[in-house]
């Protein structure tokens, strides 16, 4: 099977809003209805071609050589710099992440922090993932998988109104590829933190967006929730990707005897040691 690497220069995925810079690439597989590359070409050649027409032919191993595999992955090499990086985490095109070097090499999976992104959008968008790497931003269900099928930690860090900042730390969380809808599995006996536990709620449940509904609600949550994208359940005690600065069941919230409304949010995954 052919791959090619396309190389751009300045190009940005208007769609998401992720810029990319001109020695990044997308991979894509030559089939007859050119669809996206998913992550399974182990082996295969890339024929490379550079913005002068110039080509030549590297494998796998010499292009992705030097990128790390998560954030983790380069704390341990030595980068304490916060910021945004390359990573490949399973040898598959490389994915620009933000990186929380500060705390020990998290990859940040959400954020909200002004409302200057709508997270109002669709199945498509929240499987490629949206917004400003370095503001409020959702990375993409696909690059969730990636990060997370080899098994993760999640730590979610939640901000109320009067400025105080909550945590939930979860020590088993995996989110399943496409075929499964990109069904989550989090362990809540893992669970450490100063909110309630709340994650449990929504183990083994598949993603739902407005315009694709997986929820086990009788309508749809996501409708019903500020049109945001999660793995309702029938609904939701998280709610991260509710409406911004929204006091009502709409909003960026969780539920415990009632919905606790929060400001702003973090989520953060790290690979667990062992794998």
């Amino acid at each position: 099977m052919e791959i090619t690497c396309l190389f751009f220069v300045l190009a940005t995925i208007s769609s998401t809003g992720m810029g990319y810079r001109s020695d990044e690439f997308i991979c894509k597989r030559i089939t007859n209805d050119m669809k996206d590359l998913d992550t399974n070409f182990a082996g295969d050649n890339y024929h490379v071609a550079e913005k002068d027409g110039n080509s030549m032919t590297e494998t796998k191993s010499d292009i992705l050589k030097t990128y790390a595999r998560d954030c983790l992955e380069l704390y341990d090499k030595g980068e304490k710099r916060d910021g945004i990086y390359k990573v490949s985490p399973d040898d598959g095109c490389p994915i620009r992440v933000y990186c929380d070097m500060t705390n020990g090499g998290w990859t940040v999976m959400q954020r909200r922090k002004d409302g200057s992104v709508s997270f109002k959008r669709t199945w498509a968008e929240y499987v490629e993932g949206f917004g400003d790497l370095e503001g409020d931003y959702w990375l993409g269900l696909n690059q969730i998988h990636r990060l997370t099928k080899d098994g993760s930690q999640i730590y979610i860090h939640l901000q109320q109104y009067d400025g105080k900042w909550l945590y939930a730390h979860y020590k088993d969380f995996t989110v399943n590829n496409a075929v499964t809808a990109y069904k989550m599995n989090v362990d809540k006996y893992g669970f450490e933190g100063t909110t309630p536990e709340f994650l449990g709620y929504h183990d083994n449940m598949k993603f739902s967006t407005y315009d694709r509904d997986n929820d086990n609600y009788a309508g749809s949550c996501s409708f019903y929730h500020g049109d945001c994208g999660w793995w309702f359940n029938t609904c939701y005690r998280f709610n991260p990707n509710g409406m911004y600065n929204n006091k009502n069941v709409n909003g960026l919230s969780y539920y415990s005897d009632d919905y606790i409304y929060m400001k702003n949010s973090v989520i953060k995954l790290k690979r667990n040691k062992h794998c």
